[in-house]
């Protein structure tokens, strides 16, 4: 690379440095051996180790009590023959009834939720624009509450709408030589875009007080600490669920945008694992039951490393029982069939064929 500065920089590409075997194991595994990584990811999904993530944008209009706010896109609009705006000038001027003031429900700066972007890649998302509205009148009354729009006949929604909450596919810029790891997105409900985990019901009023053991508020007088979201079923940073479906819009303004589909959220989820071996240990079959206590009979420590090991020696024990065993029913049935039905019978001596 020859910066424009004069300095010149000698990089060396991935190839290369997998030939002079530079590459740690993971980073071999996860660009070459994995070959759907490279091939339906951004190199941006893994190396993005982090995005910053603003949920839930509440907008409140205020037209009680004469308030006012700045058209500051008037304003900007509005240029003399100095080339000066109306901002630079007397704001004053661009004043419009209503005052319009925003805030947010939670912030977050970590790994973000996956999807696929308008490239068809799979890429990190971020909440683009989540915009819930509330508009007070004149005589102080609300018009609007918390209220979320609608999107009609639009990813996967009918005349019902998709809540127009968006998660917009993004690139973070914040690339470190060192990828997230597996289990950041192949174990994580957020990754699948099942949200943090917040089971909060937003329909209903939020009220933080004493409560009984079936939390029934116990105090006559309480405070709403947040008001009921009518159309939010799931939280703000779950865009999909269980089932696949989209519950808010996914990078609505490219086509190819959208939440991971079945197939792709079946490559990804891998949640669970551990509970398909740990099922049977200690007391699973013979087998198990057996290694288990021999295990511990001879205090064998099982750290991280040994237990890699021994997954790894499963596999491949698994792996070549099942061609090896495959191999020998294969053979057995060609032998009974050459025993049973060509070498018992005889041969015509005229014609050389089958009596």
């Amino acid at each position: 690379m020859h910066l424009s500065s004069g300095k010149d920089i000698e990089l060396k590409p991935l190839k290369l440095l997998k030939e002079e075997k530079h590459l740690s194991k993971k980073a071999l595994i996860a660009m070459d051996v994995v070959t759907a990584h490279t091939e339906e990811l951004e190199c941006y999904t893994c190396h993005a180790t982090w995005a910053p993530q603003c949920y839930g944008c509440h907008v409140k209009i205020d037209y009680s009590g004469g308030k006012s706010n700045v058209d500051y896109l008037k304003a900007s609009h509005d240029q003399d023959i100095h080339g000066t705006t109306g901002g630079m000038r007397d704001l004053k001027k661009y004043l419009i009834p209503g005052k319009v003031t925003e805030t947010r429900s939670f912030l977050r700066w970590e790994d973000p939720a996956l999807a696929q972007n308008g490239e068809g890649r799979i890429t990190p998302v971020i909440p683009g624009c989540q915009t819930t509205i509330t508009v007070i009148g004149e005589d102080g009354k609300a018009l609007l509450q918390n209220h979320i729009f609608k999107v009609k006949n639009v990813e996967g929604a009918g005349e019902e709408g998709q809540n127009a909450l968006d998660m917009s596919p993004v690139q973070p810029h914040t690339i470190q030589k060192e990828a997230r790891n597996c289990e950041s997105c192949h174990v994580s409900d957020k990754a699948l875009g099942l949200g943090i985990g917040s089971s909060a019901d937003w329909t209903k009023t939020t009220i933080v007080d004493l409560m009984s053991a079936d939390r029934k508020v116990l105090p006559r007088k309480t405070d709403e600490q947040i008001p009921a979201i009518p159309n939010l079923k799931y939280d703000y940073s779950q865009f999909v669920d269980e089932n696949g479906t989209q519950v808010m819009t996914v990078g609505h303004h490219f086509k190819l945008s959208q939440a991971l589909d079945k197939e792709q959220r079946a490559k990804l989820d891998r949640r669970g694992v551990c509970i398909s071996c740990h099922i049977d240990i200690p007391e699973g079959s013979l087998g198990v039951s057996a290694m288990t206590h021999i295990a511990e009979m001879a205090e064998i420590e099982i750290d991280n490393k040994e237990h890699k090991n021994i997954l790894n020696k499963i596999l491949n024990i698994g792996a070549n029982t099942q061609i090896i065993g495959g191999m020998l029913i294969i053979l057995v049935f060609i032998y009974l069939v050459y025993t049973l039905f060509i070498k018992t019978k005889p041969m015509n001596p005229r014609n050389r064929g089958w009596k």
